[in-house]
């Protein structure tokens, strides 16, 4: 496994010969060349509109609310609605790459293990790294979240998709240590139906409908889709549905929202050997055809708003979510079936006033309450040699967890060229833990294992109940040098609370009490310039973590690790005339470990961490001659990383390219996607374990064609 978050890289690049690209490109531009004389038909007027919306971006993720980007104390990327419907993606990190700075790695099917100013994080709490929310709304109570938990969100039918990168606003608490990934719910402009079919046996359904009478709003987002896979025995059945009802009154606005999912998913096990994705005899082979995750979700929320007499804003969303999952975990020796689930009901709440002309104050409350539930049971016997993962039930246990916070936000406009921002939250959180099984480290009938002492791999703690209680801050300004030219400065911190699978579901020789919460310090500085066509921002920051949760060179989960994160960020859109725009996204950034801790006697302070690429990337080049057509050329780079903390084992990065071509009538939109163009030989994550490298292999050239009608 990976010594810090992660165990999952690897070394890969495949090539397709040179003729393929130039035929594939040169019948990628022959379906742009027919409306290149209708380029110069495009009205200016909308040229000023792309402009206008360059300039007038907003982003919600900061504060829960609307706040214009170019004013923003903080880094927030952004993927419009617009983008979304043209990228049609199959898999939310085919939309997340448009981000500087982010990575969600995919695995098979659904799955993904996300990075944000960060390394790939791997392993049980790995989640808690990065929080994840629709519409300023945690997916997963704190203790609780899974790495793949993206699937529970309607991200395909979404309004938008905002990354806020670096330690969240104090509107936020726990998880949210390197970001905050959070999808906006659907909204239907139109009412529609559409149908896909692609490669690999790839067909959706989507319906989107929407009702309004009087003040009351009804809308409902569905889809399903079913994959048979790009890799054998690897497909996936996924259906989505988001009801929605909105209110507006006099004095009251109310946003209701239900959203159901479920995930039927025949998983892929690594492929191993070096370079094996290379292999035609191995690319598609799928070594754990007896793998699967099924998992279902459910939430529901309710954000009532409304303003006084005086001007003053407010907001409460009271919410209920629970959520089951059942998979096999075919990457441990023995294969143990992992089930988990949990119901959570809680209230958000914020105020805003204003204390004068320029200052503004926000003071809120949020307060959870969970009750969570893991067992995990071994079918498969292992032999007297390795009896220590015995065969039986492991783990049984639940938790109920109580959490209450408050925040209070101040932002106070010192000119009209600068604004500063600071802000503070107290979290409380207490965890009851209740053990359904002998205690200790026996086999689950009481007898000893095949060790020197007697015990086994797994240690059961007795029923206790522990809590912790964290601050955050953040302190920021913004300066606008010109209507065209601002900066930022903000200096943050972060925490996250050890989730119930690190404290709980433990091995021999660890106890409780070595697990503490997370930490992170960070201090960033960004430069944004809006002019007309143009629009640039520049990033770069400095984090530490102590106290990081982490896998010693004993398999034993600690919290004594530290890292650092330092990066510079880029992004920009350049509308070159009314007709052509081009937009790129890139990072460079570091990520090191800054412990003692020893691998095969050597120590790996300095190294770096691994699944960590030094560089990433991607760009697009929209063309729009006309109202009614669009098509994207997209490229996505991704640089050499180490597959292992001692960083003697390496993948050497890849470039992707896509394409999209969109046709728009007046009740009828047409989609063409083509992925990875050039149909290269990829590994969409790689790492080194276990002896041997282990590869989750990129899917080859894909064809994808949606019809939509509106109605």
């Amino acid at each position: 496994m990976h010594l810090l978050l992660k165990t999952n890289a690897s070394k890969i690049l495949s090539r397709s010969e040179s003729s393929m690209k130039l035929v594939i490109s040169a019948l990628s531009l022959s379906l742009l060349l027919p409306s290149l004389s209708a380029a110069q038909q495009l009205a200016s007027n909308q040229g000023a509109e792309q402009r206008e919306g360059i300039i007038e971006t907003v982003v919600v993720t900061g504060r829960r609310s609307e706040q214009n980007l170019n004013q923003l104390i903080g880094a927030a990327g952004q993927v419009s609605a617009e983008q979304l419907q043209l990228i049609g993606h199959a898999h939310i990190n085919e939309s997340a790459a448009r981000i500087p700075g982010v990575w969600l790695s995919r695995g098979n099917g659904q799955e993904l293990l996300a990075a944000v100013r960060s390394p790939v994080f791997t392993g049980a709490g790995s989640c808690a790294e990065i929080l994840t929310t629709e519409d300023g709304l945690p997916t997963r109570p704190t203790g609780m979240c899974n790495v793949n938990q993206l699937f529970e969100v309607n991200s395909e039918q979404a309004s938008g998709l905002e990354i806020w990168r670096g330690p969240g606003t104090v509107f936020y608490g726990s998880n949210a240590m390197h970001g905050v990934i959070n999808s906006l719910s659907p909204v239907i402009q139109r009412n529609y139906l559409s149908l896909e079919s692609g490669s690999h046996d790839y067909n959706r359904v989507k319906l989107g409908w929407r009702q309004q009478r009087g003040n009351h709003t009804w809308q409902i987002a569905a889809n399903g889709v079913t994959d048979k896979g790009f890799k054998d025995d690897a497909g996936f059945d996924q259906q989505k549905l988001s009801l929605k009802h909105s209110w507006s009154g006099s004095e009251l606005n109310s946003d209701t929202h239900l959203s159901l999912v479920n995930l039927n998913q025949e998983t892929a096990g690594y492929i191993k050997v070096k370079d094996s994705y290379k292999d035609s005899a191995a690319w598609k082979a799928n070594p754990n055809p007896e793998a699967f995750r099924d998992g279902q979700a459910m939430r529901l929320s309710s954000r009532i708003s409304g303003a006084t007499s005086a001007g003053d804003q407010w907001q409460i969303t009271p919410y209920v979510r629970k959520s089951e999952m059942t998979f096999l975990q075919h990457y441990l020796p023995g294969q143990p079936e992992e089930k988990n689930g949990q119901t959570s009901a809680g209230i958000q709440s914020s105020y805003q006033t204003s204390l004068a002309t320029d200052v503004s104050l926000w003071l809120g409350t949020d307060v959870e309450w969970a009750s969570m539930w893991v067992e995990e049971f071994q079918a498969n016997a292992l032999g007297v040699a390795n009896n220590v993962r015995f065969q039986g039930q492991h783990y049984d246990f639940d938790v109920d967890s109580q959490q209450i916070a408050l925040f209070a936000n101040l932002e106070w406009q010192l000119s009209d060229q600068l604004t500063t921002e600071m802000g503070l939250r107290y979290e409380y959180l207490n965890y009851d833990y209740q053990n359904n099984m002998l205690s200790g480290t026996t086999r689950d009938d009481g007898s000893a294992c095949n060790s020197a002492d007697g015990s086994c791999r797994y240690y059961r703690p007795d029923n206790r109940s522990d809590s912790t209680n964290n601050l955050n801050f953040h302190l920021g300004a913004d300066y606008s040098f010109s209507n065209t030219l601002s900066a930022y400065a903000r200096l943050a911190s972060a925490y996250r609370a050890p989730q119930i699978n690190e404290i709980y579901r433990l091995q021999r020789e660890q106890v409780v009490s070595d697990i503490q919460p997370e930490e992170l310090d960070s201090i960033e500085v960004g430069l944004r310039y809006r002019r007309d066509s143009l629009a640039a921002e520049f990033n770069i920051y400095s984090m530490d973590k102590e106290q990081v949760i982490i896998k010693d060179s004993s398999g034993f989960v600690v919290s004594n690790g530290e890292t650092s994160h330092r990066g510079i960020e880029l992004q920009l859109s350049y509308a070159i005339n009314p007709a052509w725009q081009i937009a790129a996204a890139g990072n460079w950034a570091k990520h090191l470990y800054e412990q003692n801790s020893l691998i095969n006697g050597a120590s790996i302070n300095g190294n770096d961490i691994d699944t960590a690429p030094r560089t990433q990337g991607s760009a697009q080049l929209l063309f729009t001659p006309s109202e009614t057509l669009s098509a994207e050329l997209e490229w996505v780079y991704l640089g050499d990383y180490y597959l292992d903390p001692a960083n003697a084992h390496q993948y050497a990065g890849h470039d992707v390219l896509n394409l999209s071509v969109q046709q728009r009538y007046q009740q009828w939109d047409l989609r063409l996607r083509v992925t990875n163009l050039t149909d290269e030989r990829i590994a969409d994550r790689a790492d080194f374990g276990f002896g041997s490298y282990r590869y989750f292999v990129g899917e080859g050239r894909g064809v994808l064609a949606e019809v939509k009608r509106y109605f």
